[in-house]
């Protein structure tokens, strides 16, 4: 990088203040301006619209760490701490893990503070703090807000089949109200999940959001008390940060909408779910261990496949892979196309067992791990680099922070806060070194013919000692996907983790792996 300064100018603007009227135009002007007025060359400006500053889980915020990373440019831009983030620990690892060990730097220009001062970086901690604050101030304030509408029975939004929001209240949708009868009904009629979202799907019906009907989504609309008239707000609190363990007692009211169910109806479709439920319970276990779920696709639409079984004309069963969509969706979407479980096994084993005997599939594995890795470790050895130089230059600031102490030219105290600072910052600096070795060591590709069949040997033979759940973790580091011909029994292909070389003999069925 020459000796121009080079700038990233940051904007953001969530939904609610895009609303509001907030502007990234706005923004924008006063960034530009001020990197003219202050002799930055713009590098390139990043834009995150309809975000939230709770986090730096955004798209532009995120290209630009990686352009940051590359040394696209030594300054980020922002209007306001806010605007970057409302989560004062991410401003503050930001500057204390990314831009001081880079010597580059955050301005927040509508106050002209920046992170390389100590005045700077207070006001920037001082002003995320509060940003903190706010944030956590509007989420009560939020939360204190829909409690009480709950409690009043009206709406706190949403999407719901069968009713459209109208000034913030539920409104019943006429088309989409008779799909949610005839949901009810369906079932009312001993019909399951699965026969109910065929017949839906046969018809073309939609959800509200145009989307196939499945088996958890039909699940959902005949427990929802919604169409019965009535509200259930806060089953989860901190969804976000808690998920399923921040479940909490819910407010359930009558509400302020129309019921498109009748109570009769309700109570008769629940004792339905609540006698299926006990039964599922009680007879959903398998006693076949499937090794390859989550990996087998569906030969037809490429879905994946889900377990299943069928009883055997003098007792026990057969054990299935079954289409995923299929299942949960109904015969609309796709076909059962069931496969197997002990043939297509036995096959997928059998096929990394030929792996071992073929030298020519062990030479390419080589020549693709080799390839694979080459730009990797450049960029790593990179980056290693720079931290070493960086660790010697700042030990070279320690050894002459200490030849000044002991030259009395600076006090015990100055010189206590110094060392600390630069301490913690040699820390750093030696931690990314530590793990960038990993890296290297973990990605290093130095390995010989032998010693990868010595390795595809031993899961040979760890195959054969382990029990299922280890299998499954043995098959799973190898493999990435296994697609079958149309007839299912005859393989298409396998993916694995390490090479996209083909590995089946000419004399076979043309099969490849990638």
């Amino acid at each position: 990088m020459n000796n121009q300064k080079i700038a990233a100018l940051y904007t953001r603007v969530s939904t609610e203040e895009q609303q509001k009227g907030y502007s990234l135009e706005a923004q924008k002007d006063a960034l530009s301006e001020y990197a003219n007025r202050e002799g930055y060359k713009v590098y390139d400006i990043y834009e995150d619209r309809g975000f939230s500053g709770k986090d730096f889980n955004r798209p532009e915020i995120q290209r630009m760490l990686i352009d940051l990373n590359r040394n696209c440019f030594d300054t980020i831009l922002v209007w306001k701490v806010d605007r970057l983030s409302r989560n004062n620990s991410d401003v503050l690892n930001l500057i204390d893990q990314e831009l001081l060990p880079k010597s580059k730097k955050l301005v927040i220009t509508s106050i002209n503070m920046d992170s390389t001062t100590s005045l700077g970086r207070m006001f920037i901690s001082l002003l995320g703090t509060f940003a903190s604050y706010e944030r956590a101030t509007i989420i009560d304030r939020v939360n204190s807000g829909m409690k009480k509408r709950a409690e009043k029975g009206c709406w706190n939004g949403g999407i719901v089949l069968g009713y459209d929001t109208s000034n913030k209240k539920l409104v019943i949708n006429e088309e989409e109200s008779k799909i949610v009868k005839e949901i009810f009904e369906l079932r009312a009629n001993q019909n399951g999940y699965k026969a109910i979202a065929n017949k839906l799907n046969s018809k073309g019906l939609k959800t509200k959001k145009g989307k196939n009907f499945s088996i958890s989504g039909i699940k959902l609309i005949l427990s929802n008390p919604v169409y019965i008239g009535k509200l259930v707000w806060g089953k989860h609190k901190e969804w976000s940060l808690k998920r399923r363990n921040g479940k909490s007692e819910p407010i359930t009211e009558q509400g302020e909408h129309q019921p498109i169910i009748s109570l009769e109806l309700w109570d008769k479709v629940q004792k339905i779910n609540e006698y299926q439920k006990q039964a599922y319970s009680t007879n959903r276990n398998f006693n076949g261990n499937f090794l390859l779920t989550g990996l087998l696709k569906c030969p037809k639409c490429g879905a994946g496949t889900v377990m299943s079984k069928s009883k055997k004309y003098k007792g026990g069963y057969y054990y299935y892979y079954m289409c995923q969509s299929f299942h949960s969706k109904g015969k609309t979407v796709c076909s059962s196309n069931l496969i197997n479980k002990d043939m297509v096994e036995a096959k997928v084993i059998n096929f990394i067992k030929e792996i071992v005997n073929d030298e020519n599939i062990i030479v390419g594995i080589l020549d693709e791990l080799k390839k694979e890795n080459v730009l990797p470790n450049k960029a790593l050895l990179d980056d290693l680099q720079v931290y070493q130089k960086k660790l010697s230059n700042t030990i070279t600031k320690q050894e002459k922070l200490d030849e000044d102490y002991f030259a009395n030219k600076i006090n015990a105290v100055a010189y206590n806060r110094l060392v600390s600072s630069l301490q913690k910052e040699i820390e750093l600096i030696k931690s990314n070194i530590n793990e960038l070795k990993v890296k290297l060591d973990s990605v290093g590709i130095n390995l010989t013919k032998d010693e990868v069949i010595t390795a595809l040997q031993n899961f040979e033979h760890l195959f054969k000692i382990a029990d299922n759940q280890e299998k499954k973790h043995l098959i799973r580091a190898l493999i990435k996907e296994v697609h079958m011909e149309e007839n299912r029994k005859d393989i298409k292909k396998i993916t694995f983790w390490f090479s996209s070389v083909d590995v089946l003999r000419p004399n076979k069925v043309r099969r490849t792996v990638s």
